[in-house]
């Protein structure tokens, strides 16, 4: 992890640089046409969240969703078991998100639908 982010240093040669290695831009462009896409990559460097931890909530955005009064959902849980390797990974996830605030923990009793 580096201290220059897309909200401390976007600019950063270094950063620039990681985002270039990150994208991958296809074969079917001109030279020319490579050039601009590498230009407005560094322009707009600010855009581009390296790791989970630099995506930024939007202020004031809020998801509605639309459900039908009365309607009812599926509460149990029909998926396979998780291998150690899966279940690892999965908590190393979880836990990533937990920690950038993209996710937050929820009481069991709040569930309404589960979806696979």
């Amino acid at each position: 992890d580096s201290i220059y982010t897309r909200t401390t240093n976007p600019q950063n040669p270094a950063r620039v640089d990681a985002i270039m290695q990150a994208v991958s831009i296809g074969p079917d462009l001109s030279e020319d046409q490579r050039a601009k896409v590498r230009s407005l990559i560094a322009e707009f460097a600010d855009c581009f969240a390296l790791a989970v931890s630099e995506v930024t909530p939007v202020k004031d955005a809020v998801h509605k969703l639309h459900i039908p009064e009365g309607a009812t959902f599926s509460r149990k849980v029909h998926q396979r078991p998780l291998t150690p390797p899966q279940k690892e990974y999965l908590h190393k996830k979880i836990d990533e998100l937990l920690a950038a605030g993209i996710i937050k923990h929820c009481d069991p009793s709040q569930v309404r639908c589960v979806s696979p």
